[in-house]
């Protein structure tokens, strides 16, 4: 692509993506996101781990539509997506890139929205929500609203946008994790990137299907292992039921569940009410906190049948041992600080 080229585009979007069997109503949606986001003035990138015969596949439907390319052979990450990532920067034509998930949809005036915050600010962090909403993308939901109760950053988002010189200035993230998108954002305030937590910047998540929200149990609940005082939370609530159960009376158990329900309702609705969050994610998903309580308790053990079982946790071919990496400890440190900041900034200018 050569400088004139380039210079029509306000930013390049990223999708890594890996497809072990074509899919012709994907690769058709895809096409039509795609076309809406030329529309909004992005060069499309899309790098594609898949097998030669769905990459195949996959040009037939995005021929002429996108910059559609195979991972670089170079980057060797026990992660392959961010093999992808890395890819995508070397390529992209943009300053300006917005790098998503698979199930990530901007909007135009999403995109001119992280565009115009890309001028100000190195990384953007935004948030998610999740439409349609079947029950289990309401489980989801509510935790989401959880996270936004509980952490000054919010949410953990699928989704980020940042300025291609400052991926190069801070160098390479840890890409033999499970939690690679959050190990970027970690990884570029542990290097003194410029970051905005945008907690009131919501773009729109498409919800997996069944069959893959059940598969991502484990695995968000082996990513939080580092996390160790609330691992221990989560995997104390149901022996702690059960021996109330059984060497107290049932009045004690009914207490811990209702102390439990109250709690992660009251978390949910603190998220739900942070930055008018409820015009985007449905008021009644704070109902559903409880079953995410239930839910990760029960995952927590699933998680660690995998780390004892095979020592970590499968990613398509690979086995990962490591949920988190060498940024998250310090790095989520100073990107809490930072998220702690510009809330006080936001207090002040509305006071």
């Amino acid at each position: 692509m050569n400088t004139q080229e380039s210079e029509r585009f306000r930013c390049t979007y990223l999708l890594p993506i890996r497809r072990v069997r074509a899919s012709y109503g994907e690769a058709k949606a895809f096409a039509q996101y795609f076309r809406e986001l030329s529309k909004a003035g992005c060069e499309v990138l899309v790098v594609d781990g898949s097998p030669p015969e769905v990459f195949a596949a996959h040009t037939r439907e995005w021929y002429n539509i996108c910059r559609h390319v195979t991972v670089n052979e170079k980057y060797g990450y026990l992660n392959g997506k961010v093999n992808g990532v890395h890819t995508g920067v070397d390529l992209a034509s943009c300053e300006n890139l917005v790098l998503a998930d698979d199930d990530i949809r901007y909007t135009a005036s999403d995109i001119t929205y992280a565009c115009a915050l890309l001028e100000r600010y190195e990384l953007l962090r935004p948030q998610n929500y999740i439409a349609p909403l079947p029950w289990w993308a309401r489980t989801e939901s509510a935790r989401m609203l959880i996270n936004r109760g509980t952490l000054r950053a919010g949410d953990y988002a699928a989704t980020c946008a940042f300025r291609r010189s400052t991926f190069l200035r801070v160098g390479h993230y840890d890409g033999d994790v499970l939690f690679d998108n959050e190990e970027l954002v970690r990884h570029f305030a542990l290097k003194g990137a410029d970051i905005l937590c945008a907690t009131d910047f919501f773009v729109l998540k498409r919800p997996p299907s069944f069959s893959k929200w059940m598969e991502q149990r484990p695995r968000q609940a082996y990513e939080d292992f580092v996390m160790r005082t609330k691992t221990v939370l989560f995997a104390s609530l149901i022996p702690t039921a059960l021996a109330l159960g059984l060497f107290a009376r049932s009045m004690a158990v009914l207490v811990l569940v209702t102390i439990v329900v109250l709690a992660s309702v009251f978390l949910a609705l603190r998220g739900l009410l942070r930055d008018r969050a409820y015009h985007f994610l449905a008021a009644r998903t704070v109902l559903y906190a409880p079953l995410w309580v239930l839910e990760r308790s029960l995952a927590t053990y699933w998680a660690f049948y995998w780390r004892v079982r095979y020592g970590g946790y499968p990613f398509g071919a690979t086995l990962l041992s490591k949920g988190t990496g060498r940024a998250w400890v310090e790095g989520g440190r100073i990107e809490s600080r930072i998220a702690r900041g510009q809330v006080r900034a936001r207090s002040w200018r509305l006071g």
